[in-house]
């Protein structure tokens, strides 16, 4: 597939240019994969392809190893075209590259504070480096998924343009890229002491602030198109963002009898299941019923529950009252119906 589309990656890279005839970087004409025939059906990932070409051509004049940027544009591009054409997983492919090349244009140095870039909202981690001499930095990591969190200091070598640290069965490689640290872990959660699902390794951008990632239901794959995002916005409103917030992790529910057709999805903060978790059931034409938990002063728990189907509005299908159930019931948690 890479092969077959480098024309158009080379476009998006700005090593070429063509003439567009769609919202994207590349010719829509001549889209060949299913990575570009759904960039150029989708407005949204059109725009966000147009703003990567912007911000990498920019990145690129700026950058103080290009040859090494272009190596990484390449590597990114195949991991792009992994998402076939699932706009979730591409819309969150661009958030994060328009995130990385932003600081890219930044000199590289083991003196520093870094900030990991998240795969989603419920994670997050910081690494100090400090160069001791020519061969050795120090670092301190403080990294948290959910309540789940973890800690670790040590003394890496350095080997060319990647420093290496390995204790027992916990290895970190921490490798430098134009502005932007990318950081490898061999070794389970608890191999690096951390808590359960806390890992380390992901790329870091230099920064003394949390890097925060434009990601929306769209993104984390609540929604499944634009236009069910939208749906979510409107029927929410402001427990859109508690929804966003609660989804965390992820596992497929239980099957409706109530409605055959629909698909059930349970979501969850790591650490945190009775507190900070929903269900969101969907059917064909942008049909929801969401119940979602919204932490309240005292460590109580409230329950919501919404719906856009109007025979739906003052009842629970089974699956959702069965969750309701399974997280304590009116016994643990009062809920109320969102008209």
């Amino acid at each position: 597939m890479f092969a077959l589309s480098l024309r158009h990656a080379l476009l998006l890279t700005a090593l070429a240019f063509a003439a567009v005839t769609q919202a994207s970087s590349f010719d829509c004409a001549s889209a060949a994969s299913k990575t570009e025939k759904a960039i150029c059906a989708d407005p949204d990932l059109s725009r966000l392809d147009e703003q990567l070409a912007v911000r990498w051509r920019s990145t690129l004049n700026k950058a103080a190893d290009p040859k090494a940027l272009k190596a990484d544009q390449r590597g990114w591009l195949k991991q792009r075209n992994q998402c076939d054409d699932l706009a979730p997983c591409l819309r969150r492919q661009y958030l994060m590259r328009l995130t990385a090349l932003e600081y890219m244009v930044k000199p590289f140095s083991w003196d520093a504070t870094w900030q990991l870039i998240p795969w989603g909202v419920s994670e997050g981690a910081e690494i100090t480096t400090r160069r001791q001499d020519a061969s050795h930095i120090a670092f301190d990591i403080s990294a948290a998924n959910g309540s789940h969190s973890g800690e670790l200091e040590g003394v890496a070598t350095i080997e060319g343009t990647q420093a290496r640290y390995e204790q027992g069965e916990c290895v970190l490689t921490f490798k430098a890229l134009n502005g932007v640290m990318d950081v490898a872990q061999d070794g389970a959660d608890f191999d690096c002491g951390a808590g359960m699902g806390v890992y380390y390794g992901g790329r870091y951008v230099s920064s003394k602030q949390t890097v925060l990632v434009d990601y929306d239901l769209l993104t984390l794959g609540v929604a499944q198109t634009q236009r069910e995002n939208e749906v979510l916005h409107t029927l929410l409103k402001g427990d859109y963002q508690t929804l966003l917030q609660n989804c965390g992790l992820k596992m497929d529910g239980e099957s409706s009898e109530d409605v055959p057709n629909s698909e059930v999805s349970n979501y969850w903060v790591r650490g945190l299941p009775s507190s900070n978790a929903a269900i969101v059931m969907r059917a064909p034409n942008e049909q929801f019923w969401i119940i979602v938990l919204v932490p309240q002063a005292g460590g109580k728990t409230l329950a919501r529950y919404y719906t856009n189907v109007a025979q739906w509005k003052g009842r629970m299908p089974d699956v959702l009252q069965a969750w309701y159930a399974s997280k304590g019931g009116e016994g643990y948690m009062p809920l109320d119906f969102m008209l």
